[in-house]
Order: structure tokens, then sequence, then C-alpha cells
């Protein structure tokens, strides 16, 4: 059976697909919002007779969609119905894709003819129709050829594919330059795509990319680096467009944070601050702050990365950025991120902290003048002095595990040597486990540096609530001026499901830390709700109430929860039974943060108030526990 006859008694669309498909001897390919979609073309099929046109139309929505989010798209596209197909190459329709006059529809099943009136003039004389009753021949034999060509559609480097890209010039291009640290691995990828072949898209970049003899080399801080194979350069650069469009080329550079190497990245806590979040973070300081804070506010971001939460600011003078690693200052330096803005590496947990507790600015040199002065007449009190907001999204890696300090690190998700800094061994004695959490070290030092600074900071909302962190609370005060709330999953590289606080504290006025009401936004920033995030500290607490009686030396399986056996490694705990215990109750720790407020084991003339979504089901009695020791005659 011919094409023709097999469309002559197609039915449905998917008859029509499938017509097609045995046709042109089609062997992998794919149906999905793309009707049949192959590496070399793509198809958009209708089950009746429609202008060719408009399907194109419905095509090139996709395309752009795909084109946008870095994803492959194909040499060839092409329509097809019951009565006729046509084809045509990529590359003639890419221009309408950079046409920001074309209003594209919000859905691809919403192109109708109003598109199809739009991008009629850049591609009706570029397709050519074939009808199935006298020109099935010719357009088999045009498809096959198209895809017999192998012509590629070289795939562009934008900020939606950027972290695929990087991974994939890591596994066939960095692997291939030797002896190279890592971390460095971005800086150079940055010069190479920054680059068309033959000179730089950008000038001062911390890396360079030379060719000699056709062979690309590599410069980085005074060493060289050439590639032991140049196939996997060529094969990736047959595959990837560059250098990527004027329009992305800033921002891709300002997204070097997320390119750090995995481990390094979660200690570091480098993680990209969204600008649509930003924005959201600006208008509450305009709200708390009044409408010329930008104006009236020296700003200091002490962790500022790349830069993400000053490039929103109208006034860069005002602004100083400082960072741990001195690559981010050379990228934002060449990307001019800020431009005017004081811009240097300083590490705070460490630097001009002596080891009596004391900041020392000689100790480094490294601190503008300007900004020490600033410093100097807030904590004089001295008449007229700048007003002085630190904002920041400080890391959030935390020490969590039994044993992960300093000389014993137990492998797990708590991160290694957060208690070594020159801050968490000399100036955080009177914050308790507040030692622990790598943000509440910031929060640290600069109680003790910048005691009258207002405060508006990306965090964890634990320092609020944690009944760990009471000691904390007892040390700092500040009064609560605005914030919100928002997911977790709005940040690059977070993981789990939880809220980031943006806080907005004024640290010269000393009131307790009480409940804080925010608004709540989802990942997209929109606001959804509010939300009370509660103090505890006077509050009774379950772990407060139960009373542990000894244990008397028989061993049980220890558990990690009501049902699953224990899988730490270091300090194991409940591995012994008590005398006439009938079970146990798990409560793996006081922890508001994800649960919020819940009312559980509510016993005669007691109530008590937990917050973690660990409390597991209880007795009927008497009641004993081992794992906190609990016996009771009471009914639970």
């Amino acid at each position: 059976m011919n094409l023709k006859e097999a469309l002559s008694k197609a039915k449905t669309e998917e008859d029509v697909k499938d017509a097609y498909i045995r046709a042109l001897g089609l062997k992998r390919y794919n149906k999905g919002l793309v009707d049949i979609q192959a590496e070399e073309i793509w198809f958009e099929a209708k089950g009746v007779p429609t202008a060719p046109v408009v399907m194109f139309g419905q095509l090139l929505f996709y395309l752009r969609a795909a084109r946008k989010s870095g994803e492959h798209i194909p040499a060839f596209l092409a329509v097809i119905d019951p009565e006729k197909a046509a084809i045509l190459p990529t590359e003639l329709a890419l221009p309408i894709l950079l046409d920001k006059k074309v209003v594209w529809p919000k859905a691809g099943s919403q192109a109708g003819k109003a598109l199809a009136a739009q991008v009629a003039p850049y591609i009706e004389t570029h397709f050519v129709v074939y009808d199935m009753a006298t020109h099935e021949v010719e357009f088999k034999k045009a498809v096959k050829s198209a895809i017999a060509e192998g012509k590629i559609i070289r795939t562009p480097i934008t900020p939606d594919n950027l972290r695929q890209v990087f991974d994939k010039w890591v596994a066939m291009i960095g692997c291939e330059l030797g002896d190279v640290n890592e971390a460095d691995y971005a800086v150079l990828f940055f010069a190479d795509i920054m680059h068309d072949g033959d000179k730089a898209a950008m000038r001062d970049l911390p890396a360079r990319l030379l060719h000699e003899s056709g062979k690309p080399i590599f410069l980085l801080n005074g060493s060289t680096y050439e590639l032991a194979s140049l196939h996997g350069y060529r094969l990736f650069w047959a595959i990837y467009h560059r250098p990527p469009e004027e329009e992305h080329r800033r921002y891709l550079l300002e997204r070097r944070d997320s390119l750090l190497p995995i481990d390094e990245r979660s200690f570091k806590g480098a993680y990209y601050t969204p600008l649509h979040i930003v924005d959201k973070a600006y208008d509450e300081l305009a709200l708390v702050l009044g409408k010329n804070w930008q104006r009236n506010y020296l700003v200091w971001d002490m962790c500022c990365g790349v830069g993400n939460l000053e490039v929103k600011h109208s006034n860069y003078r005002n602004i100083f950025m400082s960072t741990l690693d001195r690559a981010d200052v050379e990228v934002m330096r060449a990307s001019q991120t800020c431009v005017g803005a004081r811009i240097f590496q300083y590490d705070y947990l460490n630097d001009d902290v002596t080891e009596s507790g004391e900041i020392d600015y000689s100790l480094t040199g490294k601190l503008p003048p300007e900004l020490r002065q600033a410093i100097s007449d807030l904590k004089a009190q001295k008449k007229g002095a700048k007003k002085l907001l630190v904002l920041i999204n400080p890391p959030y890696a935390e020490v969590t595990s039994g044993g992960n300090t300093v000389a014993d690190v137990e492998e797990g998700s708590s991160k290694a040597g957060v208690t070594a800094t020159m801050v968490a061994k000399t100036l955080m004695r009177e914050y308790g486990k507040a030692t622990n959490e790598l943000f509440m070290q910031f929060v640290g030092r600069l109680h003790k540096e910048i005691p009258s600074a207002t405060l508006a900071m990306f965090s964890k909302l634990k320092y609020i609530s944690t009944p760990t962190l009471d000691t904390f609370r007892e040390a700092w005060k500040a009064k609560f001026l605005g914030g919100f709330a928002v997911h977790s999953r709005a940040f690059d590289g977070l993981k789990g499901d939880f809220p980031i606080g943006f806080l907005i504290w004024d640290t010269s006025r000393s009131e307790p830390i009480r409940d804080v009401n925010v608004p709540v936004l989802d990942r997209a920033g929109v606001n959804i709700g509010e939300k009370a995030f509660r103090n505890y500290d006077e509050l009774p607490l379950l772990t407060d109430w139960v009373q542990r009686p000894a244990s008397n030396g028989v061993p049980v399986v220890p558990l990690k929860n009501a049902v699953i056996p224990a899988t730490a490694r270091k300090d194991l705990r409940g591995t012994e039974w008590s005398n006439g215990a009938i079970g146990w109750l798990n409560c793996a720790g006081n922890d508001p943060q994800n649960a919020g407020t819940k009312r559980c084991c509510s016993l005669p003339d007691m109530e008590v108030h937990v917050a973690s979504s660990s409390i597991r089901r209880m007795w009927t009695k008497p009641l004993l526990c081992s794992r906190f020791g609990v016996s009771s005659s009471r009914p639970g």
C-alpha cells in the first residue's frame, strides 16, 4: 500500500502520523508535543487538510521553546496532513525566532491564523509543498535526503542549558586539559564559549583562549594548558554554537557560582539568588527602609559570590562587595558587574580576626578605607555617620551529626570544617550551638563588628525558633522590620522543601526575638499567603518534659524513626533497653522549621507543644521509653 492509499483510509491524526512514519521508514523518533520528533527532522501533523503555513506556525512555536531552553533542534522541519506535505530547512526559519515584534501564543495548541500571518513573510517562499496524489515519490526522496545529509543546527548556549553545557564541556574538553584544578574549569569554560574561534567576544576574562597551528591553547594564572586530544573539542563545537547571543553573555558570567564543583559549592553555599527573588527583596527594602534607601545606605555584601544581590541596585558607588574567591572578583570585573562598586576578595569568617576574638583590619589590609571609616563612625555614633545595610545570602552549611567537629567529622550531609573558622573558634562562645551554623557565624561576627547595622539576610529560619539556638537568641537581639519567606526550590542547588526567609533587622535596637509573621512566596515569586514562624522559648517542649530512666544494659536494635533501624556509624544512641519498656518514643529533635506547630501527646492536665515531623505513635500503659527513657502509668 502506497502513502496515498494509506492516507485515504486514515480516520484520525494518529493514523496520518503512522502512515507517514511507515512510508518514510523512520526508525528512531518520539511522539509528543512535537507530533513526530526525529533527530534530523520534526513533523507537525493534522488529521484534516490544513494550510501549511498554519502548521509551520505551530511547529515554530515548539522550535522557539526548544531553542530558548538550549535543547537540540533539527536541521529540517516538515508539516503533513492527509493530502499534502511540506519541508523547510530550519536555518531559514531562525530569523523569525529572533524578531521581538512577533506575538507568540501562550501554548502551541493556540497557534492559528494570527500566528500564521506573522510567520508567513519569513517562510512562505522557502518551503516546498508536495501533493501526495502526484508527488509522493519526490517528497519521500526529499525527506530521506535531508536525513542522510547529516546537516546540523548548532545548539545555542543559554541561561537555561548552561549547567548541562558546562558538564558536557568538562567531560569532552576540560578532562583533556591535564592537571587542572576542578575549581578552574568554570573560568576556562567561559574563555572557550566567549570566543568565536577567531577572536574573543569578551575581554579581560580570568582565562584566555589562543590558537596555535589550529590548536586551542588556554592561558590561566601564568600557566598554559593544551588538549591531549582534539576529538572531543571538535565534536563539542560541532554541537554547540558560540559565542552565546550578546543579550545572554553578561548574565551567563554572573552564573559562574552555579558551575563550581558540587562539593565546593555545597560547602561554600554558593547558591545563585534568582533575579526575580532579588526584585522582591528590593521591593521589601524600599517598603521597610523608605524609597530612597539606595541613596541613604551604604551596602556591604561580604559573601557576594558574583554579585547577584547587587545587580538591581541603582547606585553602585554605595556598594561594597567582598567574596571568598578571587576568581569571582575577576569574573565580576570582566563582566562589568556593578561598575563603580568596591569589589574585593575577603574571607569574612577568617580574615582580620585575632586569636583573642578581636577585629583588626591591619592584619590583612584588605578592607577598603571608606568602609573602615564608615564602620568606625557607626561604632562611635558619630554625627552624620552613613547608615550601613548588610545585604547577604550566606552559605547554609552546618554541623548536625554527633562527632562532626573540626577534629572528628562524620560522613553525610553535614559539612566538614564548618567549625574550623576563626570566627567559630574565637567569637561564637556566647552563641552556643549557633557555632555549628555557617550563616550564624556571619551574624556573630557582624554583631561584634557593626552592632548598629541593618541586616537583610536570606537564610533558613531556625534562628527564630529552633530550641537548640535559644542561647543565641539570649545574646543576639534586634528589632524585626519586615521580610518574606520563599520556597527553597526557587534557589539553584538547594535540595529539599523548606522555607528560606528574607528578613530585615535593625540590630541597633535590642528586642527579644518573637514570632515572625511574613508573606509567603512560591518559587516563581508569587505571593500565596502568610505564615507565622513561631518562637518556642517560653513553651514546654516534649524533650523538656520527658525524663529518661536508667537503661538496664540489655541490647536492643536502635531505630532512626519508628520502624527503620539506625544507620549512623558514630554517636549511635538507643542501643540498650530499660526495665518494663514496651516501645519507643522517637523524637529526632524539636525542629519547627518545616513542620510548623503541632499538638500531640495530650495527657490529662498537660499539653505538650512540639514542632517536629519525627514524632511517632506512642503507648498505652504503663509507659516506658528507652529512647528518651520515659515511664508513666498515665494513658496516652
